[in-house]
């Protein structure tokens, strides 16, 4: 029999670690540079838009009903601007801290700093890069309405095929490109989730196309694909490979991709920027829009509800919002996360849909 047999009474080291499930899962996120951060100061916002026909974009005046006869008038167009609104979307959820939990690990493990952090810059982060996903992985939200089937259907089948029966994302990616160059606008962002780029870039055509049929062997990464498809516009390819947990509070998790593999996206990113366009006294924004949030949106800054214990702002003016507050109801500490980001397309000319069929 061994000597000790009971492994409960054996020595050991009290809370040498902590391990924290899911760190770093929230990295490199690319919703940001798809749709740009634009705070606004009220929940809404009115911007004035210059469409193609009603500011007579790219018109030219070649035709021969421009040709003026000597004491006639000139051919005569009325110019038009349109107008929107931007709205944002509060929203937030709130956790309880029990005393007990603060005072078993005090000065071990500060509960209420780990849940702040993690609600600051997990949640939100996740929270919004999930919004932004949704929004712009939606074939109806662009002009074209629908969108385009790949010549050839993403598997792993025709991953593993080369020649015209094989996929071929470059050559899919070059004729989205131009569908957005025919509607007025100039492509120079390619999208996709991590599986659907795993297919792309280990697929026979990617492979030939980007390092030659008879190049040295090396890995297709998104700078030597971006570099197969800068000829055409394309100045980044960005793959989103986040996940989130779609569980019930305290469930066992089920994680689920934040961007579908269903679509690949092509299209001209949206930036807020402080650039005038000529003849404009406010920012202009180019390609699909922006990701608008309410800067007003904290406690501090809301007369009617009561001053908060702490508060956390964790993106600088980025709109995420925590804050702490007593309940001596439950003798609890209550953590609350608030953000108001709303994705928004304010140009609907600026993105092209592809579907992979991927299976």
């Amino acid at each position: 029999m061994p000597a000790q047999s009971n492994l409960s009474a054996l020595p050991r080291q009290e809370l040498a670690l902590a391990v924290v499930e899911g760190e770093g899962a929230v990295k490199n996120t690319i919703g940001s540079q798809l749709l740009g951060d634009l705070p606004v100061s009220y929940r809404n916002a009115h911007y004035i838009k210059a469409t193609l026909g009603g500011s007579l974009g790219l018109r030219h005046i070649g035709a021969t009903k421009y040709v003026r006869a000597m004491g006639t008038k000139y051919e005569r167009a009325t110019a038009t601007l349109s107008d929107g609104s931007l709205t944002v979307t509060p929203r937030g959820l709130e956790i309880s801290v029990p005393r007990e939990m603060t005072l078993d690990y005090k000065n071990i493990f500060d509960a209420l700093a780990f849940f702040s952090g993690r609600f600051g810059t997990e949640i939100g982060a996740l929270t919004k890069e999930y919004l932004i996903a949704q929004t712009l992985f939606s074939a109806s939200a662009y002009v074209l309405g629908s969108a385009t089937n790949s010549g050839v259907a993403y598997t792993a089948a025709n991953r593993d095929t080369s020649g015209t029966s094989g996929m071929n994302p470059i050559q899919d990616i070059i004729a989205s490109a131009r569908r957005v160059r025919a509607n007025g606008e100039v492509a120079d962002t390619v999208v996709m989730s991590g599986p659907v780029w795993e297919r792309v870039s280990t697929c026979q055509n990617t492979l030939q196309f980007a390092r030659g049929t008879f190049g040295p062997i090396q890995e297709v990464t998104p700078e030597l694909f971006l570099k197969a498809l800068g000829a055409y516009g394309i100045k980044q390819v960005l793959v989103g490979d986040n996940y989130i947990n779609t569980a019930a509070d305290g469930a066992t998790p089920s994680l689920t991709q934040v961007w579908s593999n269903t679509y690949i996206l092509v299209c001209k990113a949206g930036m807020s920027t402080a650039n005038q366009t000529e003849g404009s006294l406010v920012p202009s924004l180019t390609g699909l829009g922006a990701t608008v949030f309410w800067e007003g949106f904290d406690g501090t800054g809301n007369g009617t509800l009561s001053p908060v214990e702490s508060k956390f702002d964790f993106q600088g003016g980025g709109g995420y919002y925590v804050e702490t507050y007593p309940s001596w109801e439950t003798e609890s500490e209550i953590i609350r996360i608030k953000m108001s980001h709303n994705p928004t397309i304010t140009n609907n000319r600026a993105g092209d849909i592809i579907a992979t069929q991927y299976s």
